[in-house]
Order: C-alpha cells, then sequence, then structure tokens
C-alpha cells in the first residue's frame, strides 16, 4: 500500500469515528467554491486538493481529468481506495434513490469487494439533507472516481 494510499485510509477512518460520534464537520462554501448544503460543498471542505471551479457532481471526472487528476471507472472497484472521491451520475437510480440532475459526489471511506458495495461520507443525499452522513451504495451505483494527488489529505 502506498503512503498516500494509508494515510487516505487513516483519515477516512477518523472521519467515520467522529461521524459516529456526532463529529462530523459541517458543510459550507466556506471558500469552497461551491454552494453550502451541496455534496459538491461538503467534499470541498474535507478535501481542500479539490479545485473551486469545476462544475455540477455529475462533470467532476471530466473535470478531474481536464484538471490531470487520476480517474478511475466506477467497474475498476478493485483499484478504488478510502479517501478517493465517489461520482454517481446525474438522475442514476441507485439503491438509495434516485440522484439529483447535477449527480452526487462523496468520499470515499470504505469499499466490499466481496459484496460490492462503496460507503461515502457526503452530504445532500436525500436532496434537501444538510446533513453530513455515511451511505452505502451499490459499486454498480457509481460512475467513476477521483483519486487524491500525491501527499493530499482529508481536513481534520
Amino acid at each position: 500500500m502506498s503512503m498516500l494510499r494509508a494515510i487516505a485510509t487513516i483519515t477516512a477512518a477518523l472521519v467515520i469515528g467522529l461521524s459516529a460520534l456526532g463529529g462530523a464537520a459541517t458543510a459550507s462554501s466556506g471558500g469552497t467554491g461551491y454552494p453550502a448544503g451541496q455534496c459538491t460543498a461538503y467534499v470541498a471542505s474535507q478535501l481542500p486538493w479539490i479545485p473551486s471551479d469545476w462544475e455540477n457532481a455529475d462533470l467532476w471526472l471530466i473535470d478531474a481529468r481536464r484538471s490531470g487528476f487520476t480517474t478511475i471507472s466506477g467497474a475498476d472497484v478493485v483499484a478504488v481506495h478510502p479517501g478517493d472521491v465517489a461520482v454517481i451520475a446525474a438522475g442514476a437510480q441507485t439503491r438509495n434513490g434516485k440522484a439529483s440532475d447535477d449527480g452526487h459526489v462523496g468520499i470515499v471511506t470504505a469499499v466490499d469487494q466481496s459484496v460490492g458495495t462503496v460507503t461515502l461520507s457526503s452530504e445532500n443525499w436525500p436532496e434537501g439533507d444538510t446533513q453530513p452522513r455515511s451511505l452505502t451504495f451499490a459499486t454498480s451505483d457509481i460512475d467513476g472516481y477521483i483519486v487524491p494527488p500525491a501527499g493530499a489529505a482529508m481536513t481534520t
């Protein structure tokens, strides 16, 4: 396991621990460049390496590639690790309901290849929910993933 993946795994575990204790951070635009209360603002507030000029969540994979980030196909779940950003397509029907017309993004906190699930820390799912929460999706629900750059970390 690379050093970046080890740091991301440890940090993601800390985030889940804080969530379980009710200490999860609340999202605000706080200079992220994204509207407060949206999944994009939450992810950008937790991951300072996310640029402030990406578009709606469903376009983050395209924006990430254009910005030089490594992306992973949703089908390539063996390459996914905690700390990666999951992107759900606009209007996708998932096990947790339908994604908004702008798609959805969340931070991967766990991957269970044996049952084909990925757990995300996110906000605004369902639409209008302004509290960060942990949700588990089928790996087939995920359009793709954005890999953090070398040396990146989550906000603590």
